[in-house]
């Protein structure tokens, strides 16, 4: 019995990861976005990074339903059914999410590692999104195009998020908070730089 893996073979591996992936997030970017809306501080500063980022978590948290349809259209151009694969790594980072949240009680900080957070949830999308289309584009039938053309627009949506959470990173609510959080509690910082 021979155990090579086809192009097609790989391809549908990706592909299982990634609707898990965005099954996974849609729920979790709910969480997610919940966790960031508790605020236990009267800080304008803290309040303005807060709002920034679960806005632009809950703009792409709506977007999820559609991504997975655009999955399942991907399974369609290959004549597979839409199944999923675990990826290790995603559930890694929203286990060390929820370590956080049970351990750093320092409400300034929370602004920050949840921009983080996300930002390596969207690393995780991209390079999975980017290996799918690449694997797609090796495909020497018309079913690599269709993957390609379902998947391009979540791509795209991805990176767009990316972008709006690198430059929430680098505005000034966050400048704000970095300077604020200087007077945090060492623990809490020492909770921070681990989790990250």
């Amino acid at each position: 019995m021979s155990t090579t893996q086809t192009p097609r073979d790989a391809l549908t591996a990706e592909l299982e990861r990634l609707y898990y992936i965005e099954q996974e997030l849609r729920d979790e970017l709910e969480t997610l976005s919940n966790d960031v809306a508790i605020d236990t501080l009267d800080d304008l500063r803290e309040l303005e990074c807060r709002e920034q980022l679960q806005y632009a978590i809950d703009s792409h948290r709506e977007q999820g339903d559609r991504h997975i349809e655009r999955i399942e259209q991907a399974f369609d151009a290959l004549g597979e059914a839409p199944d999923t694969r675990r990826v290790p790594e995603l559930d890694g980072l929203i286990a060390d999410k929820e370590k956080f949240n049970n351990v750093v009680l320092n409400d300034e900080l929370r602004p920050l590692f949840y921009i983080e957070t996300v930002l390596k949830l969207e690393a995780i999308e991209c390079t999975a999104y980017e290996r799918t289309m690449g694997l797609a584009s090796t495909l020497e039938d018309d079913a690599g195009d269709a993957v390609i053309d379902a998947l391009r627009k979540n791509y795209d949506d991805e990176r767009d998020l990316r972008s709006e959470i690198d430059s929430l990173a680098d505005g000034e609510a966050v400048e704000t908070l970095l300077a604020a959080g200087t007077a945090a509690d060492p623990a809490d910082r020492a909770s921070l730089d681990r989790s990250l």
